[in-house]
């Protein structure tokens, strides 16, 4: 076996040209976690905005990817940790863009045998967010939500599971095929906040079906639509940044409406949660693949994922980048 392994590095944050192959040592295991050959990853948009360095994702020099897919081949100890040895297995970790990766047992899910290494690369970072909106959703006296960002990955597969739980969906987006895009699988309530009155539309809907909670993607001015939406005593949830924007909530929302803004992170969920209910979560979303795959819009190696990143940041929408992890 090699004493190094291809891996994506960053030696500063700031810019994707920062991007480049180096080799490098595999390291020692501590004990409860375990060295995963990886298979696949993808790009997700917490990705670059590490890279950018707009995410908390630790101090460069760093090798990027937080997602991916792979086999156990080294265990560092403990019982867990030696329970995946040679297992396929998704799983979160930091440095997912490379060859090998070493991720905390706790982050590490086997996969069932009838999903794929390519399935199994995007099997945790919207769909486990996914499962964490609909907890949030299910707390409410309505079971229906509104969303920005509707024709993202993550949305649609938040739609798509949200049908087969009978919760009502209203979902916006900036353009007509974007719209048309969500009827196409079943979306019922599509608003294209690009038209003139659009956001009275969404409300009479969402007063109708009663929402009182909203998912936010964007940040900005969208934060603020989101809670003129929903109803009294209603809740956005901030969990992107793709406006580059601070969010805006004003006093009329927050005092008069005793409306509230909140932040949600997959990552702090994953810190507080026992692995047996992260593992339930994992089953239960392998077993919901047919709504919570992920359509990649091409695949690449790791020395054409600087290429395929920037065009991703021009588009991500039905853009979704598989990585390869093999260096071409």
């Amino acid at each position: 076996m090699s004493t190094t392994f291809s891996a994506l590095r960053i030696n500063h944050k700031g810019s994707i040209e920062e991007l480049h192959i180096e080799q490098l040592p595999f390291p020692e295991l501590q004990e409860g976690f375990v060295l995963i050959k990886v298979e696949c990853s993808t790009i997700n948009p917490s990705d670059y905005l590490n890279i950018l360095g707009h995410y908390p994702g630790g101090d460069a020099p760093l090798t990027p990817g937080f997602e991916g897919s792979g086999t156990v081949t080294k265990s560092g100890g403990g019982s867990l940790a030696d329970s995946l040895l040679n297992k396929r297995v998704t799983f979160i970790a930091s440095g997912t863009w490379a060859e090998y990766t070493v991720a905390s047992a706790t982050s590490v899910f086997p996969l069932l045998d009838s999903i794929t290494f390519e399935q199994g690369a995007s099997l945790n970072i919207n769909p486990l967010t996914v499962a964490l909106f609909i907890e949030k959703v299910k707390l409410r006296p309505s079971k229906a939500f509104v969303q920005n960002a509707g024709a993202s990955a993550l949305a649609k597969q938040f739609i798509r599971w949200s049908q087969r739980l009978g919760i009502t969906s209203i979902n916006l987006v900036r353009r007509q095929e974007q719209v048309d895009l969500l009827k196409s699988f079943g979306a019922e309530y599509v608003f294209n906040t690009s038209e003139d009155g659009w956001k009275n539309k969404a409300k009479e809907i969402a007063t109708q079906f009663g929402v009182t909670v909203g998912f936010d993607a964007i940040g900005g001015k969208d934060t603020q639509d989101l809670a003129d939406i929903i109803g009294y005593k209603g809740v956005v949830y901030n969990y992107g940044l793709l406006s580059g924007k601070s969010c805006e909530m004003g006093p009329a929302s927050l005092q008069f409406q005793d409306k509230r803004l909140k932040g949600l992170w997959l990552s702090a969920w994953f810190k507080v949660t026992d692995y047996e209910k992260k593992l339930e979560a994992s089953m239960s979303v392998q077993q919901n693949i047919d709504v919570l795959g992920t359509e990649y819009g091409h695949t690449v190696s790791l020395g054409n994922v600087k290429t395929a990143l920037a065009s991703y940041l021009q588009n991500a929408t039905n853009n979704k980048v598989l990585i390869r992890t093999i260096v071409e």
